[in-house]
């Protein structure tokens, strides 16, 4: 089976906020030349590699021809350099396509990854993308990430935030600057929230035409210790989370496998989605190496919620709850709110935090 990797690529289409590549901002971009010849060979292989990969299968003979197109033009002649040449044709694939995961770049010597990283060290010193938790008025957790890191790496922080939110009545998750990752991590994160093991995404390959299922996962919780057994989390401590309240915030960086989290949640009604429509990228790719040292990550399967049978992919999620993205966790609270009044043993305190949220100013 390809890996999937559902990140990365917005990465590069909105590089004056994310960066275009994954490397250090210190770290220049060494420059290399390449010959017209050269350049004739890559986007002929590139071209023949979209026909056969590509999952839009009635798109995948015009953006071949487009590429040829623009060889016998001469459009491509005047590039001496294969940073430019990969960044050029990234965005004319993605202004042909509207698919947002396509993505050339210049492959690496060995020993040396951009992209896809076997190592995720340099993102640990950002604590693997987790910037917040708070306990709210009301007992709701606010739980913030920017990307689903796989769970090698960031399970251990995905537990903590669980167990920090497991004696809450509500549950935000924070996705407005989340631009995705793995498919294992919206797995894991799905399975504290849902009471049994759940198909949440089929995911569709045409280069083979067959279908693979991702499906929620649940985690065995345990904190290493001299005495194992006094440090094994109650599996009831973390039972109320799959019936409480959750809500998840979107805004217009809300990519990817965030995305499929929130189509995920939304699809089976277990989540309601505050915020604004996401950017919509439901395609997932893998790196295929191309002649003269190019690497292209071609979008070659398709996911879709199985009970919907809808994609994400160009359209995005839509919110159940409308609202700017810089007002949807005010707006998210009071709605939990007002649905934890309902209840017979509410906090008494509850008309107070309302009015405290209603008189703030919409932002």
């Amino acid at each position: 089976m390809k890996k999937v990797y559902l990140v990365i690529v917005l990465t590069f289409f909105i590089g004056q906020i994310f960066g275009q590549r994954m490397r250090m901002k210190s770290e220049p971009i060494e420059p290399k030349s390449i010959e017209l010849n050269e350049i004739h060979k890559m986007v002929k292989d590139l071209a023949d590699s979209i026909a056969v990969n590509y999952i839009i299968g009635e798109k995948a003979p015009m953006l071949k021809k487009n590429l040829l197109k623009e060889l016998r033009k001469g459009n491509l002649d005047h590039f001496k350099e294969k940073n430019a040449l990969a960044n050029h044709l990234s965005n004319i694939l993605v202004t042909w396509s509207n698919d947002k995961h396509f993505r050339i770049m210049v492959s690496e010597p060995a020993g040396e990854r951009l992209v896809m990283p076997s190592s995720y060290e340099h993102i640990a010193k950002d604590n693997y993308s987790f910037k917040k938790m708070e306990h709210l008025n009301g007992n709701i957790a606010y739980i913030k990430f920017n990307r689903f890191i796989p769970p090698a790496y960031s399970g251990s922080l995905i537990t903590s935030a669980m167990l920090f939110a497991a004696n809450s009545d509500a549950v935000i998750i924070d996705l407005r600057d989340n631009i995705g990752g793995s498919p294992d991590t919206v797995a894991m994160l799905a399975g504290f929230f849902l009471k049994e093991p759940t198909l949440l995404t089929v995911n569709y390959i045409r280069a083979t035409d067959t279908k693979e299922e991702t499906w929620s996962t649940i985690a065995d919780v345990r904190v290493n210790s001299s005495n194992p057994d006094n440090f094994i989390v109650p599996t009831a401590t973390l039972e109320r989370l799959k019936n409480v309240p959750l809500y998840i915030l979107t805004g217009r960086y809300t990519f990817s496998a965030a995305e499929m989290f929130s189509s995920s949640l939304q699809g089976y009604k277990r989540a309601k989605i505050v915020g604004v429509n996401t950017l919509g990228g439901g395609h997932g790719i893998s790196p295929i190496e191309m002649a003269q040292g190019f690497t292209a990550f071609i979008p070659f399967t398709c996911y879709y919620h199985p009970v919907t049978k809808k994609s994400w992919e160009a359209v995005g999620v839509k919110p159940d709850i409308p609202c700017t993205a810089a007002d949807a966790k005010r707006v998210a609270q009071i709605s939990i709110l007002k649905e934890l009044q309902k209840k017979p043993k509410h906090d008494s305190k509850i008309p107070v935090y309302l009015k405290e949220l209603e008189t703030e100013s919409p932002k």
